[in-house]
């Protein structure tokens, strides 16, 4: 396995627009890109998932662990636009370093926001003539469905609200949806309201109609917020999603 740190993908401020490729030492057909999670306000791409993106390059697959502007130097929506010219940097480049096929998106917990805003708000990859269904699949492990809690405190607002409008990904679901492939994750115990709202986005997904074999469940049972992503099991279930989806 090949580690390639810091490579800038932007250019709005470098110094958080950067990822990491783990690089399998043969060929490799899938690439996954992973955001951390942090609350859009901490953690880097130096996560302690490093030893799982190890092990998934020693299994054939590329991995990007990519870091993103936050709280307080970012606004709303400058952390989902540093999400989008991730994928498009990966989709122009990674070919010079394997023969990718198929691209992954991932995150846990405000990286998952980042990611079920990709997948279902499309201005944001179609800025690079991306379509969200150009990505083979989204993991979106424990997000938050409506406005991201830090986006109200921007605004002055009680975090604790629930409010949908264009910061949160339940607002793109309606008849006019085009849905991607997408892994949904969630603790049983997971923070007040992620387990709920997750449910409900997965209502709203039945309720427009999205094909059931587009979706996948996984509810971690008996675990607090993203306390798995960090072991094997974790590791495999991201392995095992994208070895599935055709």
């Amino acid at each position: 396995m090949e580690l390639i740190k810091d490579i800038v993908y932007g250019t709005e401020n470098p110094g958080k627009q950067i990822l990491d490729l783990y690089l399998p030492d043969g060929n490799a057909s899938d690439v996954l890109i992973y955001f951390h999670g942090g609350g859009l306000e901490s953690g880097d791409k130096s996560t302690d998932l490093q030893d799982n993106f190890s092990m998934l390059a020693d299994l054939g697959k590329v991995v990007v662990s990519a870091d993103y502007r936050m709280y307080p130097d970012a606004v709303f929506p400058d952390f989902i636009e540093d999400a989008a010219a991730a994928v498009n940097w990966v989709k122009s480049n990674i070919r010079k370093y394997r023969k990718i096929s198929r691209i992954f998106v991932s995150g846990s917990s405000a990286g998952a926001y980042l990611t079920v805003m990709l997948a279902f708000a499309p201005k944001y990859l179609s800025a690079y003539g991306i379509r969200t269904t150009d990505i083979t699949g989204y993991i979106i492990d424990s997000a938050q469905m409506t406005t991201h809690f830090n986006v109200l405190r921007e605004r002055g607002l009680n975090p604790s609200r629930i409010i949908i409008d264009e910061a949160a990904p339940l607002y793109f679901i309606d008849e006019n949806t085009v849905f991607p492939d997408i892994f949904v994750i969630v603790a049983d115990h997971d923070m007040p309201c992620r387990y709920e709202q997750n449910q409900l986005f997965l209502k709203a997904l039945e309720t427009f109609h999205c094909p059931p074999e587009k979706i996948k469940y996984r509810l971690m049972t008996g675990h607090e917020h993203c306390d798995y992503c960090s072991s094997r099991e974790f590791a495999m279930m991201l392995l095992d999603y994208m070895e599935s989806v055709c």
